[in-house]
């Protein structure tokens, strides 16, 4: 059955699975092997193409340096004259995003190996010596068996370390989402491990909770709670949560 779209290089399209405007992704069936691929491809449409091409080969690098079970595995990257696109596999789950929406009695269910899934993928990550910069539900797939693939690297970067790390100025913007920024992030300050590890604590505060630990009318109100504010503990919304995954959670979301 067709899925209405043309074929990228011989890849025959089977599903759109998600995007915006600058790139989307798709399942695909490779030519030859019949493999199912998931495809990030460039929109050549964007107005800002060429910086979004660069940003997608950035993001194959690091892609390509992690091999780890619950890391979505690379396949390969095409910067060709037509098609610039990045290959993984298919792993077919949805966001943890989705979960929490729909199914946050099945997440709970498998809450032991969300968690020993996403902070094993987030250790890979870090001893591979890259920061994911973007740890948020949306960018995690847990499948029905409680099997875990922390995905998008488009904001991974580099650890720097030493007399690189002393003399490194700050960043010259905000990337990250709000709602899982860290402080030093806000501050526009050289992304640590710790950054990815505050974000890890928001998004299990959302998982035991239902909510994020910071809420505000406005998004500058917002990052100023990130910079000054303490939640309440977890175990106020949820009284399965235990003591010690309180004081988890609050060292995770240290200032």
């Amino acid at each position: 059955m067709s899925s209405g779209y043309e074929p990228i290089d011989n890849y025959q399209i089977a599903s759109f699975i998600a995007g915006g405007g600058s790139s989307q992704v798709f399942e695909v069936i490779e030519p030859g092997t019949n493999r199912r691929l998931a495809m990030k491809l460039i929109n050549n449409d964007h107005p800002d193409v060429k910086e979004h091409k660069a940003s997608l080969k950035a993001e194959a690098a690091v892609c390509k340096a992690l091999d780890h079970p619950n890391v979505i595995h690379y396949e390969g990257f095409t910067n060709g004259r037509e098609f610039t696109y990045m290959l993984m596999e298919y792993f077919r789950a949805p966001t943890l995003k989705v979960q929490l929406k729909l199914d946050v009695i099945g997440v709970h269910l498998r809450m032991k190996r969300l968690i020993e899934g996403v902070c094993a993928a987030l250790q890979h990550v870090h001893d591979r010596g890259f920061i994911h910069r973007d740890m948020k539900p949306e960018n995690v797939l847990m499948n029905k068996a409680g099997e875990v693939r922390l995905i998008d690297f488009s904001l991974a970067c580099r650890m720097k370390s030493g007399l690189a790390a002393l003399f490194s100025g700050k960043q010259s913007q905000i990337q990250g989402t709000r709602t899982y920024i860290a402080p030093e992030t806000i501050r526009k300050q050289m992304p640590v491990l710790q950054t990815d590890l505050y974000s890890l604590g928001v998004l299990l505060y959302e998982v035991l909770t239902g909510k994020t630990p910071f809420q505000a009318p406005t998004p500058n109100e917002l990052l100023q709670k990130h910079l000054s504010a303490t939640p309440p503990n977890a175990s106020e919304f949820n009284p399965n949560v235990t003591p010690e995954m309180d004081r988890l959670i609050a060292k995770l979301l240290s200032k």
